[in-house]
């Protein structure tokens, strides 16, 4: 992948990845009609930010062009981004990149933009959540570890011992959490102490829960594709559901089989978290990098309490509904095949295979010194290469691979000087060819060709760095790679 073009994939890229979670997400908003109980399930939140993530990234690997069940989008499509374009590809007598340096040039100066936005936004995520980190850390550290007689007289752990990670105790307005990636703590707020004692092993229970579930893995992981798909909407969408998942799904673990009087002392905790956290802002800066009990806004506790206060039990999936969401990763990713290519990709659904190449065609030039190959992008702008270039020395002959009928035969092509003396010329099927940057043209508009007949001299006219013939090879007005024509003679030449 050459640098110059990165910008225009990593566009394409995005927008691939913003698809496949708009598709993600309408799937599971569909799910969740059906299915009620998915709101308490973690994975399919998480499956379809990594879906996500996936095509991110999938759609920058070399190669990925190949995958896509589209033909290349035209380039004037392309080109329309930026600019209206008066013609189209080859079929319209354009050689590489004649009719599209201004577009062309806006629409690498947009991707080049959007990375530049990218990098920046990526960079205030992991910032945000640096600060969020340090912030955490400082309760941690400002706490006093329990241990021996702390724990045994605390009202919400007593006897207690069994499962039970570090136990730390600060003088807060925060919520009582679990924090931490590998070595969870569990740091709990002196004013819980002011609870009911039930109420307190309630909460207890609750964050000793979630890491029965590992949620905190769930949840880092989380963050992590977060950071990379900050700029997706329905990402964030995911992550709300995600952590509203984990939170109700300890809830009805924890009060599986409870009496309704243990339900009611747990609303009423939920009620008494959210006062405190009215009173401070601790918390608000931790909840994303620790797990607190009843962190949300009032509608979140209530809804919260509401599903408390039903006791429903948690709905069991069937095996349909379980393969549904486990083919969710498989429907996004087939975002994947389902992109369009764009004119800076190269991709193969236009061209004909070699068995379609016309019979008998030679090589344009006696001896053949390729120095570009067909689809390379690694010029400013990161358009593609249109077709093949060859090292000649100025006044080496140019031949005419097959018979035909010349077209064109001009010192100034369309789309301007750049390239120097052109001859273009129409063969049978639909095939047309170009000849750039000559010397001298040895053939007039109209003139027929015979296979092998000099038509011109190589040179290094319009804007080149050296002598060299560019040659670019069509099919029904869409661009082709010339070695699907040339075939053998090509290969004996080299």
């Amino acid at each position: 992948m050459a640098t110059s073009s990165f910008p225009l994939i990593f566009l394409q890229a995005g927008i691939s990845a913003v698809l496949a979670c708009a598709v993600a997400w309408s799937l599971l908003r569909l799910a969740r009609r059906a299915f009620p109980g998915l709101d308490a399930r973690r994975t399919p939140w998480l499956l379809a930010k990594l879906a996500g993530a996936a095509v991110l990234v999938l759609v920058m690997l070399p190669g990925s062009a190949r995958w896509s069940l589209f033909a290349s989008a035209p380039e004037a499509l392309v080109a329309g981004f930026a600019a209206p374009l008066a013609a189209g590809s080859l079929g319209g007598a354009l050689p590489y990149g004649a009719a599209e340096p201004a577009a062309g040039d806006a629409l690498a100066a947009l991707a080049w933009l959007w990375l530049a936005i990218y990098v920046a936004g990526a960079g205030a995520h992991v910032l945000r959540w640096a600060r969020m980190r340090r912030a955490l850390r400082a309760l941690l550290l400002a706490a006093e570890p329990l241990d021996g007689p702390a724990l045994r007289a605390h009202p919400a752990l007593g006897a207690r011992r069994r499962g039970l990670p570090p136990v730390l105790e600060i003088d807060a307005p925060v919520s009582p959490m679990l924090a931490g990636l590998f070595q969870p703590v569990l740091l709990l707020p002196t004013h819980m102490r002011a609870l009911p004692p039930a109420q307190q092993r309630l909460i207890v229970a609750h964050e000793l829960m979630h890491l029965r579930r590992r949620d905190h893995l769930w949840q880092h992981a989380g963050a992590l594709l977060q950071a990379l798909l900050w700029f997706v909407p329905f990402a964030h969408g995911f992550q709300q559901r995600l952590q509203w998942a984990m939170e109700l799904g300890c809830d009805r673990a924890v009060l599986a089989g409870r009496p309704d009087s243990e339900r009611r002392d747990y609303a009423a905790a939920l009620l008494a978290q959210l006062a405190v956290l009215a009173k401070g802002l601790a918390t608000a800066h931790t909840a994303r990098s620790a797990l607190p009990f009843g962190v949300g806004g009032a509608q979140d506790v209530a809804a919260r309490i509401r599903l408390i206060r039903e006791a429903r039990p948690a709905p069991r999936f069937s095996a349909a509904s379980l393969l549904s969401l486990l083919l969710l990763p498989g429907l996004c990713g087939a975002s994947v095949l389902l992109q369009p290519q764009f004119a800076w990709r190269e991709s193969g659904d236009e061209a004909p295979v070699a068995g379609d190449a016309p019979a008998g065609w030679q090589a344009p030039l006696a001896q053949l010194r390729v120095t570009g190959e067909y689809g390379e992008i690694n010029r400013p702008g990161g358009r593609p290469h249109r077709g093949m270039d060859f090292g000649a020395a100025r006044g080496t002959a140019v031949l005419t691979p097959a018979a035909g009928r010349v077209s064109i035969s001009t010192d100034r092509y369309e789309g301007g000087a750049r390239y120097g003396k052109v001859v273009v010329i129409e063969h049978a099927e639909g095939t047309r060819t170009l000849y750039a940057h000559l010397d001298q043209r040895l053939v007039r508009a109209g003139d027929s060709v015979r296979a092998g007949q000099p038509i011109a001299l190589s040179g290094a006219t319009g804007k080149v760095t050296g002598p060299h013939l560019h040659f670019e090879v069509s099919r029904k007005g869409a661009p082709i790679d010339p070695q699907l024509v040339l075939g053998g003679a090509l290969a004996q030449r080299r």
